[in-house]
């Protein structure tokens, strides 16, 4: 089964919720890192509410800024899971489908040490898992990395308690390997897409097809997943590329 969201910041959700409801949608709710500490478990319940009344699916997006699940300093790490455990609190309280989050790998910052950053991920890791409850999934994305396998290392360590948000714009800019290499041994843990494309240099968030990731050679990989229940997500960044994006989500997935 198919799902399209499309991104939007938790400030903008309530205002549009009846525009949301015309596109036959769901959204992935993007939760701004500073804004863990001044929404109210009572205004996440209206807002669970409200979703439910209108039968909007949601799914969240972790704050990332900052933060570092894997990293060596134990108070930074410390912080990023409290963090990450408020936010899979709220995928909690709102029913989310899915809390996608981002892992804190690169090679620069860790000088190549992945073994360090996947000791450290493990702790982490484990902390937040604790936190979820029903059947909201957490996912690990790829940023910054160049190759699967940190974070295939990761997923096969969970064995299925942490799922995969696949990127095309991060694998655009950062990849430096194929397609099939990445996707390929990800498969059996893969839940969400995250849709927009780019020219290889920036991380543009553009409508699919405008720049060059190789869409057609995705599409033959998602038609393998039929039998698996997957959320595709448009992620503009301006608002004007919103009603774009979704069209040609439809466009690549129909």
């Amino acid at each position: 089964m198919k799902h399209i969201f499309v991104s939007v910041p938790y400030q903008l959700v309530e205002p549009n919720l009846k525009r949301i409801l015309s596109m036959d949608i769901g959204i992935e709710i993007y939760l701004e890192n500073n804004l863990l500490d001044t929404v109210t478990t009572d205004e996440v319940k209206e807002l669970s509410r409200k979703l439910r009344d209108y039968g909007i699916l949601c799914s969240l997006h972790a704050p990332y800024m900052d933060l570092s699940p894997g990293g060596q300093d134990q108070k930074i790490r410390a912080l990023s899971v409290e963090r990450l455990k408020k936010a899979v609190e709220i995928a909690n309280i709102i029913n989310a489908e899915t809390i996608v989050c981002h892992p804190g790998y690169d090679r620069w910052h860790f000088d190549g040490n992945v073994e360090l950053w996947f000791k450290n991920s493990l702790l982490s890791w484990t902390e937040v898992l604790k936190e979820k409850e029903g059947n909201t999934h957490v996912l690990v994305e790829n940023v910054f990395e160049e190759t699967p396998e940190s974070l295939l290392e990761l997923l096969n360590y969970f064995k299925g308690k942490l799922l995969f948000c696949f990127d095309t714009g991060h694998f655009n800019v950062f990849s430096k390997t194929s397609l099939e290499k990445w996707l390929t041994p990800m498969k059996k843990w893969i839940k969400e897409f995250h849709l927009h494309d780019n020219y290889g240099t920036e991380d543009d968030h553009m409508p699919l097809g405008i720049g060059n990731f190789p869409f057609r050679e995705l599409r033959n990989f998602v038609k393998g997943l039929e039998e698996k229940e997957i959320i595709y997500v448009a992620e503009p960044h301006n608002e004007s590329q919103a009603i774009e994006s979704i069209k040609r989500i439809r466009d690549f997935l129909w």
